[in-house]
């Protein structure tokens, strides 16, 4: 996916943080999961996190900034209930964004509540970051 492309696109309205600082980007390339989406790694290259509507569940979502994505999955304990699981974003509320890093041929986008965060609770939502982008841009961005 040309992630510069989509975020052109005027369909894809979420608002967008500027590209991080450089030494940000390293520290969170430093400590994140090296198996983390290409297309994701690339758009938090791009902007620092976004947010708005999206036309999922849940309705609105908060992709976190690389500065405080892996403070965000300390504070949610995701590495110690979810693991093989990485939390990418939030509805704002009760429901987290996650990635399912178990597999080699991908990471489905999966939706968790932040307050039991069990594997018993996750919900996919797309096969891939990709598609999530995707159906944000396909279906108007609500």
């Amino acid at each position: 996916m040309d992630v510069q492309k989509l975020l052109r696109n005027p369909r894809f309205r979420l608002n967008r943080g500027p590209a991080p600082d450089p030494s940000h980007l390293k520290q969170f390339r430093e400590h994140a999961p090296p198996n983390l989406p290409r297309t994701y790694v690339r758009f938090m290259e791009a902007c620092d996190g976004a947010r708005g509507k999206i036309p999922y569940d849940t309705g609105y979502i908060e992709i976190f900034p690389i500065q405080r994505v892996l403070d965000e999955n300390r504070a949610h304990h995701v590495g110690e209930t979810l693991p093989g699981f990485f939390a990418f974003g939030s509805d704002g509320g009760d429901e987290l964004f996650v990635f399912d890093l178990r597999k080699d041929d991908g990471a489905p986008v999966c939706s968790v509540s932040a307050k039991t965060t069990a594997v018993s609770g996750i919900a996919p939502i797309t096969n891939s970051f990709s598609e999530f982008l995707e159906g944000i841009v396909m279906m108007g961005n609500v």
